[in-house]
């Protein structure tokens, strides 16, 4: 992203970033370009695009007729759960396809409700917007879906002519469903994960991500990056409770709706089927540190909002809905600072959550960065103690032992966090650097290239490979590292060029 001529290969390498999310980076390219490294601008793009889709929800629900329809979009505007998706820069793909989908159902509707034949150019539309939001993030391979659900509810069926627009969606939403699962088995690390979840594990997650994901809706409080991972038994009957309870209450809608109307029961399907994708179904990394995560409800928060800013409205409380916005806008003032650096997010997340692995070997990278090395050091071996099987930490650990001059102690690290997670470029580089330093440069080289085999985009690889084969006068080798090394990251390369 920061290569002036990286967009090709954004839109045209799968792998070259770790996620296909092409317009996402694109956007990213095109600001590194604009104010580089500095964070504001990015910032500043999130907040407009999130306040796009606060403008353009409030118009999509207007159009809809739905009582609170400004009451729904400030709601969603000021949500504390949907700090996360905004303040964090690396959540663009949120905001973007969140904007994107907005557009993409305004689109729809509007040709559904044009007579036949008429608004062909709408349906188009409705398909650009579609395909904008699948390449900012395929989360949401559901719209759809959740346009069929919207036609019944306005309409009371779903026709012919709704099945047919949406069946071309799939060709656009399979093949990047595809391509985001293979992203994330490839090179986001799931592929590696042996999370031990039978199908029936999995109902009981999704049953009780529901009921979190519904619980910080409504009472938004310890908001946490990282939550506790639960530990799931499906011989538990209390487990049970969960999915059961979602189940009946959707049949219960079902069965009510003669009496209280189909808004209730759409505004559930919506809120679960916008779910879906991040319940627990298919293995994603985070799921080895939670089940849940704020920025997993971005959208599909929108229907239980609006569903509670109708209520407000027609039972006649403006004063509640108001006291709500300002209760919420100051949870989400409290919250937005944990977003500042990296320092305050990880500190804030062990406060909430002292047994992540994830976020005691982050928060101890933030100390060593500070010069606090024993505190990190501490911190690293907190993060092996709750699970000494997560590599990460003894990478981490390997790095900090290093610098505090214990080489032993940091040799053995990275030969633990190598033997734990073989399939990691990282580990294997820090296992390498220890080898160099003993002059065993075979047995470095060995690493690295197995490092690169893994990731032929990893540049820090290359350029350890490249200094290894000049140390050990291999020239072919040092040449074909150097080379590789130019393509990817011409500014490491510059330091093996002949001095002027």
């Amino acid at each position: 992203m920061v290569d002036p001529g990286g967009l090709p290969t954004i839109w045209f390498e799968p792998g070259s970033v770790p996620q296909y999310y092409p317009l996402t980076h694109s956007s990213f390219w095109l600001e590194y370009r604009l104010w580089g490294d500095n964070p504001t601008g990015y910032h500043a793009v999130n907040i407009l695009l999130h306040v796009a889709s606060v403008v353009v929800l409030w118009r999509l629900l207007a159009g809809l007729g739905v009582s609170g329809a400004w009451l729904a979009a400030a709601l969603f505007a000021v949500h504390p759960v949907h700090v996360e998706s905004v303040a964090w820069i690396s959540e663009r793909k949120n905001v973007l396809s969140g904007l994107f989908a907005l557009l993409s159902t305004v689109a729809w509707l509007s040709w559904w409700r044009a007579e036949p034949g008429t608004a062909g150019r709408r349906w188009w539309l409705a398909v650009g917007f579609f395909a904008a939001a699948l390449f900012s993030k395929t989360v949401t391979v559901t719209l759809p879906a959740a346009w069929l659900v919207i036609c019944w509810w306005q309409g009371g069926r779903v026709g012919r002519r709704e099945w047919l627009s949406v069946l071309p969606m799939l060709l656009l939403a399979v093949p990047m469903g595809l391509v985001t699962v293979w992203s994330e088995q490839r090179h986001i690390g799931a592929g590696h994960l042996d999370l031990g979840l039978s199908a029936l594990d999995r109902i009981l997650v999704a049953g009780r991500a529901i009921w979190f994901y519904a619980g910080k809706l409504f009472w938004p409080t310890e908001l946490a990056f990282i939550y506790p991972r639960w530990t799931i038994d499906s011989a538990s009957i209390l487990q049970w409770i969960y999915p059961l309870a979602a189940v009946l209450v959707l049949f219960a809608l079902w069965c009510q709706r003669s009496r209280v109307g189909r808004g209730p029961l759409a505004a559930g399907l919506l809120f679960v089927g916008t779910l879906a994708p991040a319940l627990g179904f298919v293995d994603i990394y985070p799921m080895q540190f939670s089940f849940v995560a704020d920025h997993f409800q971005y959208l599909a928060s929108i229907p239980l909002l609006v569903a509670a800013a109708w209520l407000m409205v027609t039972r006649r409380y403006p004063t509640l809905g108001g006291a709500a916005l300002l209760i919420l806008l100051g949870l989400a003032w409290v919250r937005g600072p944990v977003f500042l650096d990296n320092a305050n997010l990880w500190t804030d997340t062990v406060a909430k959550n002292p047994r992540s692995p994830l976020a005691l070997t982050s928060l101890g990278n933030e100390l060593g960065a500070a010069g606090s090395h024993k505190l990190a050091e501490r911190r690293h071996r907190e993060a092996i103690a709750v699970d000494n099987e997560f590599p990460d930490a003894w990478v981490n650990l390997s790095v900090e032992l290093q610098v505090q001059a214990k080489h032993d102690e940091a040799f053995d690290a990275a030969r633990q966090a190598v033997r734990l997670a073989p399939w990691l470029p990282r580990a294997r580089v820090n296992l390498a650097l220890g080898l160099t330093d003993r002059e065993r440069y075979d047995e470095a080289v060995e690493q690295l290239e197995a490092a690169v085999a893994t990731d032929s985009r990893f540049s820090a690889a290359w350029f350890h490979l490249a200094r290894v084969e000049l140390l050990r006068n291999n020239q072919s080798g040092f040449d074909t590292a150097v080379e590789q090394l130019r393509r990817l990251d011409p500014r490491l390369a510059r330091d093996f060029e002949p001095s002027p």
